[in-house]
C-alpha cells in the first residue's frame, strides 16, 4: 500500500474489534491515528504506550458538543484529518415490544447520530485542503434485517445511507466516501453471540452460508484490509459505494 505515509487517519472506536485492526494497519503504514472513544481513558492510554496509535480522547460520541472538542484536540496535536473512519458502535438485542424507548435511543445516538457528529467536526479541515476520505462501517444487519435487532439494524441502516448522501453532497469538493457494511466478525461487540448457547443458532447459519472457510465469524484483519484499501489511491474509482464485507453471508438471505 502506498501513498498513505505521514497522513492522519482519525478512527472512532479504535482501540477495540475492527477499529483496534484499522488503527493498526494504518499505523504500520505510516499513518498518525488518533481515536476517539468511549473506552477508558487508561484503555486508550495503553493504546498509545504499545504504539498502536499516536493519541487518543475518551468521550460520549452521542454528545455532539464533546465530539467537536475532542476532533479538535487531536487536530491540534496531530493536524487535520484526511482520512476518517466512524467505526464506532454499540449493539444490544432489543426484541419489541418489550424494548425500553432509552434502549432504541442509544443506538441512533452513539451509531448514527455520532458518526454524523464525528463527520460535521472534521469535514471543514478536508474542504479547506479539498481532499479527504472517509468510510463509514454499517453492517449487513443494516441491509438485511433480523429478528430482535430492530434498532441496530435501523441504526447501521441510515449509517449506510449518510455514507451515500453525503458522497453525493461531498464528492465536488474533492472528499470521497464509501461504507463498508461487515458480516459476522469476532470482536467484542459479538461475544455475546460467540458462547455455547449460541453454537447450535450459529450451526443453522453455516448450512447455508457460502464462506469458503466454513467459520461462521470473520477475523477484524479481514474487515481492516477492505478499509485500508478504500482509503489508499489504489480504490480511486469507489465513490458513494456500500461494500458488504460478509464472505458472502447476504447473498444467501
Amino acid at each position: 500500500m502506498t501513498g498513505l505515509t505521514g497522513q492522519v487517519a482519525l478512527v472512532t472506536g479504535g482501540t477495540s474489534g475492527i477499529g483496534e485492526a484499522v488503527s493498526r494497519a494504518l499505523t504500520a503504514q505510516g499513518v498518525r491515528v488518533g481515536v476517539l472513544s468511549n473506552a477508558p481513558q487508561d484503555e486508550l492510554d495503553a493504546a498509545v504506550a504499545r504504539g498502536d496509535i499516536a493519541c487518543a480522547r475518551q468521550l460520549d460520541l452521542a454528545d455532539a458538543a464533546a465530539v467537536m472538542r475532542g476532533v479538535a484536540e487531536l487536530a491540534d496535536i496531530l493536524g487535520p484529518a484526511q482520512i476518517l473512519i466512524n467505526n464506532a458502535a454499540v449493539w444490544q438485542s432489543n426484541p419489541v415490544p418489550e424494548s425500553p424507548i432509552d434502549l432504541f435511543d442509544r443506538h441512533i445516538d452513539v451509531n448514527l447520530k455520532g458518526s454524523f457528529y464525528v463527520t460535521q467536526a472534521v469535514l471543514p479541515a478536508m474542504i479547506s485542503h479539498g481532499e479527504g476520505r472517509i468510510v463509514f462501517v454499517s453492517s449487513v444487519s443494516g441491509t438485511a434485517g433480523r429478528a430482535g435487532d430492530s434498532a441496530y439494524s435501523a441504526s447501521k441502516a441510515g449509517v449506510a445511507m449518510l455514507a451515500r448522501a453525503l458522497a453525493t453532497e461531498q464528492g465536488p469538493k474533492g472528499i470521497r466516501i464509501n461504507c463498508v457494511c461487515p458480516g459476522a466478525v469476532a470482536t467484542p461487540l459479538t461475544a455475546p453471540l460467540r458462547t455455547p448457547e449460541g453454537e447450535g443458532a450459529i450451526a443453522l447459519l453455516m448450512e447455508g452460508h457460502p464462506s469458503p472457510r466454513r467459520q461462521f465469524f470473520m477475523d477484524p484483519v479481514q474487515i481492516a484490509d477492505l478499509i485500508l484499501f478504500l482509503v489508499s489511491p489504489a480504490s480511486s474509482a469507489l465513490h458513494g459505494a456500500v461494500i458488504a464485507a460478509d464472505e458472502g453471508l447476504t447473498a444467501t438471505m
